[in-house]
């Protein structure tokens, strides 16, 4: 019994120290708005995910240990081991919602590149009649009753 509550207590410290780092390094990152954030998060998430073969083996230990000894108290392994488990899933949960975080400000930065560079179509359009209207004032007048013909016909009948 010494020798598997001496590994199970080893496993468990290994496991709480990586939990530990996993939860400071989240903790640490800054709200999403670079590519570098999404490439931070993705590996992040890989980090995650392979260790949770670890966990999962945590996990089977703690139940060989409590067949094994199932006239013991095993009360402490099982609270320990679902502390283990219940901070891997906020862990891991904590980092899907990073990522869809991550993704939708891609996308609104990518929505919002696209409004800028129509805006700037417009810019340059409306700055070109303005020059042009600076050099030939009489076109000016045309352009605005030109453009403004659909408006001011159904008016003038």
């Amino acid at each position: 019994m010494l020798g598997d509550s001496q590994r199970y207590e080893a496993r468990r410290r290994e496991a709480d120290a990586w939990l530990a780092r996993m939860e400071a390094r989240l903790a640490g990152m800054t709200a999403p708005g670079h590519t570098a954030d999404v490439l931070e998060a993705q590996s992040f998430h890989a980090e995650v995910h392979q260790y949770k073969h670890q966990i999962e083996l945590f996990g089977q230990l703690t139940q060989r240990l409590i067949a094994v000894y199932r006239n013991d108290d095993t009360s402490r392994i099982k609270r320990a081991t679902e502390a283990i488990n219940h901070r891997y899933n906020e862990l891991n949960n904590s980092i899907v919602a990073r990522g869809k975080a991550l993704h939708s400000a891609v996308s609104s930065l990518q929505n919002f590149d696209r409004s800028l560079e129509k805006f700037v179509a417009w810019l340059s359009e409306a700055e070109s009649l303005l020059d042009s209207a600076e050099r030939d004032p009489h076109l000016l007048k045309v352009s605005i009753l030109h453009a403004s013909k659909p408006y001011v016909m159904p008016i003038m009948k």
